[in-house]
């Protein structure tokens, strides 16, 4: 099923950690103004589908997995989603989707479907949650770059997106009130619960470590604080 496909893609991976992908991504944030960084999100997003276009999207999705009969800890999960795609001013935009895959994992179709598997969904409490939403809408900025990547076969470029998205993730969360630790504890759910049943992704070369995210993850936040407080 291609749905199971697209979502084995966001398990985190255990490569090696690469200073050569981590700085240009770090860049990308510390070159600007910490007191400006939401100027950034809001200056390079993205046009959104239309609506025509996302019904021609939807309309090509199978319906053989859609969960629809969610319980009220479920749907409560889902409500706080919105509060990370309005600050990316997608809550009008995406479509949510429960789907009923194997895996744990979380994931952005086509700019205009949010993919979230049951499994992901009853694993991750409501902050994980948003971190994840909040990574998968980073995608939609690299969108047009995140595929050359792939048609490339770029794994540095591939990893150093990953980060981008961290990042992007990291800014959301702040503005939310969520500790952005909530990104790296979701990832490491979601790898450890996808890796004990399925193995080592075949695509795991594509993705930065944990460590290396955490990493990444802690010196953004450490210049957002420094650069706030000068």
């Amino acid at each position: 099923m291609w749905i199971a496909a697209i979502l084995v893609s966001v398990a985190p991976a255990a490569s090696a950690q690469d200073d050569s992908v981590l700085e240009p991504a770090l860049h990308y944030f510390t070159r600007h103004d910490a007191g400006e960084i939401l100027e950034l999100f809001h200056s390079v997003r993205p046009d959104p589908v239309s609506d025509a276009e996302r019904a021609r999207i939807l309309a090509m999705l199978p319906m053989e997995g859609d969960k629809r009969d969610l319980d009220t800890a479920q749907l409560k999960k889902l409500a706080a989603v919105r509060r990370v795609l309005e600050l990316h001013r997608r809550e009008a935009v995406y479509v949510i989707k429960v789907i009923e895959v194997p895996q744990a994992a979380v994931a952005l179709h086509a700019r205009a479907v949010l993919l979230v598997s049951e499994r992901a969904l009853d694993l991750l409490d409501a902050e994980e949650l948003q971190a994840l939403v909040a990574h998968e809408a980073g995608h939609e900025y690299f969108w047009g770059e995140y595929f050359r990547a792939r048609r490339d076969n770029s794994q540095s470029s591939l990893r150093r997106l990953e980060l981008l998205c961290d990042g992007f993730a990291v800014i959301t969360l702040e503005r939310a009130g969520v500790s952005p630790k909530r990104l790296t504890s979701a990832l490491e759910k979601i790898g450890r619960y996808n890796r004990d049943r399925f193995g080592v992704a075949l695509n795991e070369d594509n993705y930065p470590a944990v460590s290396e995210r955490r990493r990444f993850v802690g010196r953004l936040v450490e210049w957002l604080g420094r650069s706030r407080a000068q």
